[in-house]
């Protein structure tokens, strides 16, 4: 009986442990994603809602260079974009209770105001994140993104 007891409180014990702790989601992934490039887009003017996505070591490694948030922000910032629109697909996430590894394919699409004029600039993107828990918050740690095809075209 004292056994079939200790088997009853120990089960009850783990059943209570995994309802706190849930393996962290697909879905939940995908939506950081798109959180991410939604708070980076040019529709938004507060990009520091980005500090609260991203980790405190976060860093993105970008155009063959390591950038910290606040310059990779810099860096885009020196594009006087009008317009920005990303389409993401074929993700391939593998999750654990901690922490995330997502791959995707990024293509996006800018209106960029140059000296010249109007340009529309494409690129399409193979890009790879590290997210992880942070109290309690799904967070960017890193982030990769290596650009496998771009144009630009003069817009009349």
């Amino acid at each position: 009986m004292k056994k079939l007891i200790i088997v009853l409180f120990t089960s009850l014990f783990l059943i209570r442990c995994g309802d706190i702790q849930k393996k962290i989601s697909n879905q939940e992934v995908e939506e950081k994603v798109y959180e991410f490039f939604e708070t980076l887009s040019v529709k938004n003017s507060d990009k520091e809602k980005l500090y609260d996505l991203i980790t405190d070591d976060y860093y993105i490694f970008e155009n063959q260079k390591k950038y910290t948030m606040q310059e990779f922000l810099e860096f885009v910032s020196t594009f006087n974009i009008l317009e920005d629109n990303w389409v993401l697909t074929n993700f391939d996430i593998n999750t654990d209770y901690n922490s995330a590894h997502v791959t995707l394919n990024n293509k996006g699409e800018f209106i960029v105001q140059n000296p010249n004029g109007k340009v529309k600039m494409e690129f399409e993107w193979l890009e790879s994140a590290y997210l992880i828990k942070e109290n309690g918050e799904l967070k960017f740690k890193f982030y990769f993104s290596d650009t496998v095809n771009e144009s630009i075209s003069p817009i009349e």
